[in-house]
């Protein structure tokens, strides 16, 4: 009897943990989809990376070259890609999709903007400023009240003040905006942005977004916001937030000029 009692005891205590385990992990999704949305946890979130075409090149017979692209490390070689991405965009990317794997508990959709420039109905992250059309469908998009950007810097778009830019004297310093709104036609999903003023910013501020998420939670819950973060140049983990606003009497508060 004191072995089956034991054995009983045991099971009930595993039930108990798992009954446990179950409990927090709903309540960490739901806290994870007032940022990123309810898609987030339904693997219905698109990371949206901007594809760029290579530049038309010509040999000195004016024929297109197709192979232009060289190798580090494998001198006399040149390669061919139809599209090509940033750097900075994929390790963005990768920075969101495993926080959205360990904090959702499910898998998103990487796209490139190109793939779904016709498609609204949809939540998704955006990285990349203008190189990116899902961001400028996000910063053209009538429930966009907080920030634009104009002429390499960002703006309040309520009154065209300067929030930051990008300056000559601190060459190490770069600047990304993370913008979530919820689509005038669409609110029941989520578009977000992280677009730097260089491609530091951008990795810069989708790290900040993957990594601080509890903390725009806890300061904007569900609620659309901007965030602009200063980092430095090859360190996405130096981000920290300049420029925090639900509303754009708040993010007018930064202005500048």
């Amino acid at each position: 009897m004191g072995t089956a009692a034991g054995i009983l005891q045991n099971l009930a205590s595993a039930a108990i943990w798992e009954v446990g385990r179950r409990s927090w992990l709903r309540l960490s999704r739901h806290k994870y989809t007032r940022v990123f949305g309810s898609d987030a946890s339904g693997g219905r979130l698109y990371i949206a990376v901007g594809a760029l075409a290579p530049p038309p090149v010509v040999d000195a017979n004016n024929n297109r070259m197709i192979h232009i692209f060289p190798k580090t490390g494998l001198p006399g070689h040149l390669f061919s890609a139809s599209q090509v991405i940033s750097n900075c965009e994929v390790r963005a990317a990768k920075y969101l999709v495993e926080s959205v794997a360990v904090n959702a508990g499910n898998w998103s959709v990487i796209a490139t903007d190109e793939e779904i420039k016709d498609q609204r109905d949809l939540s998704f992250v955006s990285i990349g400023l203008m190189s990116n059309l899902k961001t400028i469908q996000l910063l053209e998009n009538t429930s966009n009240s907080l920030v634009r950007c104009d002429a390499s810097r960002f703006v309040s778009k309520a009154s065209g003040r300067l929030l930051v830019r990008n300056l000559e004297e601190r060459p190490n310093e770069d600047h990304g905006l993370i913008l979530k709104i919820n689509p005038s036609n669409l609110p029941e999903r989520t578009w977000i942005c992280c677009a730097g003023l260089d491609e530091w910013g951008t990795s810069g501020a989708a790290w900040y977004l993957a990594r601080r998420w509890r903390e725009l939670r806890s300061r904007f819950g569900k609620k659309p916001f901007a965030t602009i973060v200063r980092v430095h140049r090859r360190q996405d983990e130096s981000a920290e937030a300049v420029v925090m606003g639900t509303t754009p009497e708040e993010i007018d508060r930064f202005a500048r000029e």
